[in-house]
């Protein structure tokens, strides 16, 4: 896998912001969607070295209510104000809470 391909299949999860939303909550949001798709994703790996598995978690993200989710609770996250360490306790607490793994995982 090169890193160009992997930017490509990652492409779409960049959050489209708009005059209303700072470019903070923009990197915020596309980096927390970028990680719950790449820890989705490994569940979904097989020894292909293409990127279809990626590819699909991607489109499995943007259809599921996690996109709209995270959108929301970058939003809350921000407006509560932390600082440093807290903020990053607080968006590890929202991936946590919010991965797409865990479908996978309570399903078995």
């Amino acid at each position: 896998m090169r890193r160009s391909d992997i930017i490509r299949v990652l492409q779409p999860l960049a959050a489209k912001g708009t005059v209303f939303t700072s470019t903070a909550n923009t990197i915020v949001q596309t980096g927390i969607a970028t990680i719950i798709v790449l820890e989705y994703s490994a569940f979904l790996a097989n020894d292909s070295e293409d990127m279809e598995f990626i590819e699909s978690a991607v489109d499995y993200y943007l259809k599921s209510p996690t996109a709209v989710v995270v959108e929301q609770g970058v939003k809350e996250i921000s407006r509560q104000g932390y600082d440093g360490e807290e903020l990053e306790k607080k968006i590890l607490e929202f991936i946590l809470e919010n991965r797409l793994s865990k479908d996978l995982t309570a399903k078995k």
